[in-house]
């Protein structure tokens, strides 16, 4: 079930938040960076959280499965920072709500993560940088390079 019921005025489909991006995007002249960013990064959270911010994620670390009831030590995160993804939605060229949503598909993924995880992360400059010799394919290349192994919850 979506994190936002779909009887909540907010509510959106990911066909819809796509073709509302392309259509940010595609207002580039009208719209300040300032309010493309924050639609760009709003809807990347409704993404990566669309199944769930916690039950309902798809990836979780072998050590969040351990504590998954203990909610104040995880945290869900984005496995390629957004300002990555957003730098590449800003480079698409005409986009499109299939293209938008192709994009996001592949790299905005969330992961649920231990607090300790994700001090690792940043405390290995990862915060909002993928590793320097990043493919720019593989999306758990920042939890490879720190010792984290995402696993898929089995219930």
């Amino acid at each position: 079930m979506p994190r936002i019921p779909n009887k909540n005025a907010r509510y959106r489909t990911k066909d819809k938040i796509c073709e509302d991006i392309a259509f940010v995007l595609n207002s580039n002249s009208s719209l300040s960076y300032g309010a493309q960013f924050a639609v760009l990064s709003e809807a990347m959270w409704v993404w990566t959280e669309f199944d769930g911010k916690y039950d309902g994620c798809k990836l979780w670390s072998e050590e969040a499965l351990k504590v998954r009831d203990q909610r104040k030590m995880l945290i869900h995160e984005h496995m390629v920072p957004k300002s990555i993804v957003i730098e590449r939605l800003k480079k698409l060229s005409n986009p499109t709500r299939d293209s938008v949503k192709e994009l996001l598909e592949f790299y905005c993924k969330g992961a649920v993560v231990t607090k300790d995880e994700d001090r690792r992360l940043n405390g290995n400059g990862l915060r909002s940088k993928m590793p320097t010799d990043w493919d720019e394919k593989d999306v758990e290349a920042r939890y490879a390079l720190v010792g984290i192994v995402l696993r898929t919850p089995t219930t």
